[in-house]
């Protein structure tokens, strides 16, 4: 893997992976390509590339839409679950061998296309972005992300036309994180400085993690206001929206929603505002009314409230979504400024719901891609055509019914299924236990030896339990309550600011929406000093229903709980010792789970891993011949150094055992005088699997009938 931090992801290696696929094997399933991509990219995609977004590695998700380009391009077809390329397909691989601007000339021949419908003559894209850059002045930068929804496209169609742009501004355009991307490459060759260099020159400030400042940031918003201002982007007749209200400080709106007629936002800090109010008026008031709110926070409230109160217009479509159904409407009065007895709904506007919602399960895949967006308010303009085909089919009523209560949704957690104990390649029973246990306890650890996929599991386990709510964090010796949960820190303009930790930010989040899970996963949580971290929350981790007075409390506090819906998965490497600094308070606060090289599940892991990827079974003997070599049972080795593609190229198991495995056990035996190689080397390790006789378990693809 690589540790670069790139957006956009790289279409284009993606597309030509795709086509060479298809180019070798012919008409193939989709998933199957899909697979196989992952296979063949594992140690070329950045830690960006491979990072979930809502629930789907970004890579997969970018895959999914680029493959749209191919089809539109005439490069690939698909009849069902079945892809295949064409000629067409083969000609632009031909030309593009090492794939560089191959996403660039699929997104041009789908834009020929349209272009040949609408009767334009350029991208419907490209004004608008050159028209943006102009806007972001020195000192200034906007994200992939934003220029994508002003554009009407995708940020990786807004990447690639950054590549190839001599339009000044293009290196303005970042990572929506506000890191510049690696892989940034100046049109100008004569350019020599770096993205960041040529920023700072103009003016962005960078904090310690490589972060440009958000008070710099340019928001989509922002653009769109410019824009429309200059007659350079057309205000749409109509517009489709989706306005949350499923889980509004742990109740669901919808039903009220739906038989009162309306739709809201909770906007419980803001002040009475007006309709129409100008996007630079709003901002003033959101910067006043939730100053205790972290900048991006803030930024997300002034885009919420702006559309609700400015951009929205009678006659626009409007969505939501409850407990797995979808429902559409349509905005019939202006915005309303409401106190809510209950605070849930002080901003309302007059809606006539259709009298039926429609199932996820059958909505269009780009309608179900839109609902992952996590906002409050999402334009949904661009899938206005499907929505208003989706009204079409229905009468609406004027007359509502009688209002129905408020519904609180509970807090729950799903069961375990198959095809997560397939990604996986352990039992479903062993993973629904895991769920049983945080259901029971909502903290569980993780241990065993390094390799046996410790945080894996705990990264897809909680994904599949809380879809993109989750945050990671590393402890290490010099790990501080500070850096943890809250502490001051010094701010540009002089002295010191009390600023949020990982944990505190998790559970922020986690309060306004009570009934959906948050997750914490604490990789090697064994090696910070966890009395000193966790200070006087090992208290809250047992007691939840009380309070506690904080470490940095102020007078007005009135003391601090834990919520219920914050779960926290933590690793630990027994290998390295350090589980004995666990003391009896942790012990006692957490379920432990172990996963240990010679127990279930990990030791059938690779063998089921071996077998679905169809490589050599035998390396799965290897493993196990080695570990009954291994005495100590906390040094034994896990799986997954043996679970990478790259493993099984040429030299590549040679390569893996002597640059992994081996200094793995060379620490292990440090200063007893053990020859290493002569015990665990892998022509040794091979010539006893060798003089072995198969055990029935072996023969029959079972582990190791004797483990250590």
């Amino acid at each position: 893997m690589t540790e670069a931090n790139d957006e956009p992801v790289r279409q284009w290696l993606l597309d030509r992976t795709v086509l060479e696929i298809l180019a070798k094997r012919g008409r193939s399933h989709g998933a199957q390509v899909t697979y196989q991509v992952g296979e063949r990219l594992a140690d070329q995609l950045t830690a960006y590339e491979l990072e979930n977004e809502n629930g789907t590695p970004r890579w997969m998700s970018s895959l999914t839409r680029g493959t749209e380009d191919l089809v539109a391009a005439g490069w690939i077809v698909r009849d069902g679950s079945r892809w295949d390329i064409t000629d067409a397909g083969r000609d632009a691989l031909a030309t593009h061998p090492d794939g560089v601007g191959l996403d660039i000339a699929a997104r041009a021949s789908h834009e020929k296309g349209k272009l040949a419908q609408t009767g334009t003559t350029e991208p419907t894209y490209a004004p608008i972005l050159d028209a943006a850059l102009a806007f972001i002045e020195p000192g200034q930068w906007s994200s992939y992300t934003d220029l994508a929804a002003v554009a009407r496209t995708n940020p990786q169609t807004v990447g690639a036309y950054m590549r190839q742009t001599s339009t000044e501004g293009s290196h303005r355009v970042i990572g929506k994180n506000g890191r510049p991307a690696s892989g940034f490459v100046w049109s100008d060759s004569s350019r020599t400085e770096t993205q960041r260099e040529a920023l700072e020159a103009e003016g962005v400030r960078f904090d310690s993690s490589g972060a440009a400042n958000q008070a710099q940031h340019v928001h989509a918003e922002d653009l769109r206001a410019n824009l429309e201002s200059r007659g350079l982007l057309k205000m749409l007749p109509k517009r489709a929206w989706l306005v949350r209200g499923s889980s509004v400080d742990g109740h669901d709106l919808v039903p009220q929603w739906r038989n009162d007629g309306f739709a809201s936002l909770r906007a419980s800090k803001l002040r009475e505002v007006e309709p129409g109010i100008t996007r630079p008026e709003l901002k003033a008031m959101v910067d006043e009314d939730y100053s205790q709110t972290s900048y991006a926070a803030k930024a997300a409230k002034l885009d919420e409230f702006h559309a609700f109160l400015t951009r929205m217009q009678v006659g626009d479509l409007i969505a939501t979504t409850s407990q797995g159904k979808f429902s559409l409407g349509t905005i019939t009065g202006p915005a309303e400024y409401v106190k809510s007895s209950d605070g849930l709904s002080n901003l309302r506007r007059t809606v006539v719901w259709a009298p039926e919602a429609v199932d996820y399960g059958d909505l269009p895949s780009e309608i179900l891609a839109r609902l992952q967006v996590q906002y409050d308010v999402v334009e949904m303009s661009q899938q206005l055509d499907l929505l208003e085909a989706m009204v079409a089919n229905q009468t609406v009523e004027v007359d509502q019914p009688a209002a129905a209560a408020i519904v609180e949704r509970p807090l729950v957690l799903p069961d375990a299924t198959d095809e997560l104990a397939e990604n996986l390649n352990v039992a479903r029973s062993w993973l629904q236990d895991c769920i049983e246990l945080l259901r029971d306890r909502p903290q569980l650890i993780f241990y065993g030896p390094p390799g046996t996929g410790k945080t894996y599991i705990a990264q897809h386990l909680a994904a599949h339990l809380a879809g993109d709510n989750v945050r990671l964090v590393q402890f290490h010796p010099a790990y501080s309550y500070e850096d943890f949960f809250e502490g001051y820190r010094p701010v540009e303009e002089g002295g010191f600011k009390l600023k949020p930790g990982p944990l505190r930010k998790v559970v922020d989040t986690a309060r306004e929406n009570a009934s959906t899970p948050y997750f914490l996963i604490i990789d090697e949580i064994n090696r910070g000093n966890l009395a000193k971290i966790f200070g006087e929350l090992y208290f809250l981790l047992e007691y939840r229903n009380q309070n506690v007075d904080l470490l940095y409390a102020t007078d007005d506090d009135v003391g601090f709980t834990l919520p219920h819906n914050v779960f926290i998965i933590g690793t630990m490497n027994t290998a390295d010792r350090s589980i004995a600094l666990v003391d009896a308070a942790m012990r006692r606060r957490f379920a432990f789970v172990r996963l240990h090289p010679s127990e279930p599940p990990t030791d059938g892991v690779l063998r089921k891993w071996l077998t679905k990827t169809d490589h050599d079974p035998g390396v799965g003997d290897l493993l196990d011949e080695l570990n009954r070599q291994i005495d100590d049972p906390d040094f034994k080795i896990g799986p997954s150094y043996f679970m990478r593609p790259a493993v099984y190229g040429d030299g590549g198991l040679e390569r893996a055992w002597r640059t992994a495995i081996l200094p793995l056990l060379e620490e292990h035996h440090y200063g007893d005088g053990t020859d290493i190689r002569a015990r665990y080397g892998l022509d040794t390790i091979r010539n006893r699997v060798a003089a072995r006789e198969p055990t029935k378990s072996e023969s029959d693809g079972g582990g190791s009938a004797d483990p250590a």
